[in-house]
């Protein structure tokens, strides 16, 4: 309960704000709002390592997971509101939310087990299909909008807000290419022979969350073409879980656990083609680049025992291309 206890105080407080402004003022203080609603493709490299007990001499790098070029089809719904007249604000004010789904519809991922330092002496190393799973994208950010009277058309947004992401990751259709039992650490369970995965269905399910700071600067080239770029860095709290289904020793449905701490940066642009005085032609692009310190592994065996290992680092980088329209309310 308590990772999400940030997420309360950052919805209570906008009720609060909006309920004084409601209150203070007998006019309506929304300047104007719009909706959008895109299709685009979306493009992600993810990763994660553990290591082992290096009181036991254990590698530093013991099990590296790599999923490649997972190809999304993304759903984006966007809502803004200007507002007008908020208390201790002499500026207008924008409050944002965007929500995407995605579906997973291609991918790779690799994973690799060694028993000696710096990824030396692999022992194990499979090839698989990540083409099935989700992705979903919460965000809000509030900021007062500041119009450059220097600069004719442009103004700069200052914002808050708060995120949250999720990546349902899979691994199917498996290929065993290296096998080297005699490499194994005592402990391990002895790798697969080299061929076919029969019946590999594994899942790892990992969250992103936290606040993040941010700017947005418009351009009004004219009455019918604005651009928008904007910057974002996020604190974020990180939490996943797996089901490794081969693994008879491990727990079913959650085998093991991840935990930490990370920043994100994300980096937008949108055109914005004015169609009518209500409807807009609008395209964007999104990169973002996310990874953890270092953080906790648990294993959950079917014995009852728990495992405890280091987890050494998750990396999540994303490119996006989106189209859809706008309706101005």
């Amino acid at each position: 309960m308590c990772r999400f206890f940030d997420v309360s105080i950052f919805f209570v407080f906008f009720s609060i704000l909006f309920s004084n402004s409601a209150q203070a003022f007998n006019t309506p203080f929304i300047e104007s709002s719009g909706l959008n609603v895109g299709i685009g493709y979306r493009s992600d490299q993810f990763d994660w390592s553990i290591s082992g007990d290096t009181a036991a001499g254990q590698p530093n790098i013991l099990s590296e997971l790599h999923w490649d070029d997972i190809e999304i089809l993304q759903l984006q719904i966007g809502s803004s509101l200007e507002l007008g007249g908020l208390p201790y604000l002499k500026h207008n004010s924008l409050v944002e939310v965007d929500i995407s789904f995605g579906k997973i519809i291609n991918g790779d991922v690799r994973d690799s087990d060694y028993a000696a330092d710096d990824r030396n002496d692999e022992w194990s190393r499979s090839m698989n299909d990540a083409d099935e799973g989700l992705t979903a994208d919460l965000s809000g950010a509030f900021g007062p909008i500041f119009k450059l009277k220097s600069i004719t058309g442009v103004s700069i947004m200052p914002l808050v807000g708060y995120d949250f992401n999720m990546q349902a990751l899979s691994m199917t259709n498996g290929e065993q290419v290296v096998s080297e039992p005699t490499l194994r650490l005592e402990g391990n369970s002895y790798p697969s022979e080299i061929g076919s995965l029969q019946g590999l269905d594994s899942s790892y399910t990992a969250y992103w969350y936290g606040p993040w700071v941010g700017a947005n600067l418009d351009y009004e080239a004219n009455d019918h073409f604005k651009i928008s770029v904007g910057f974002e860095y996020h604190w974020v709290d990180y939490f996943a879980q797996a089901d490794w289904n081969l693994r008879t020793e491990f727990r079913h449905p959650v085998s093991f656990e991840h935990e930490a701490r990370g920043t994100g940066v994300v980096y937008d642009f949108q055109g914005e083609f004015l169609l009518n005085e209500q409807w807009s032609w609008v395209f964007s692009g999104n990169i973002q680049n996310w990874k953890t310190e270092s953080g906790s592994d648990r294993t959950y065996f079917t014995d009852g025992s728990v495992g405890l290992s280091r987890l050494n680092q998750v990396n999540w980088d994303s490119y996006a291309l989106t189209t859809g329209l706008q309706y101005q309310f």
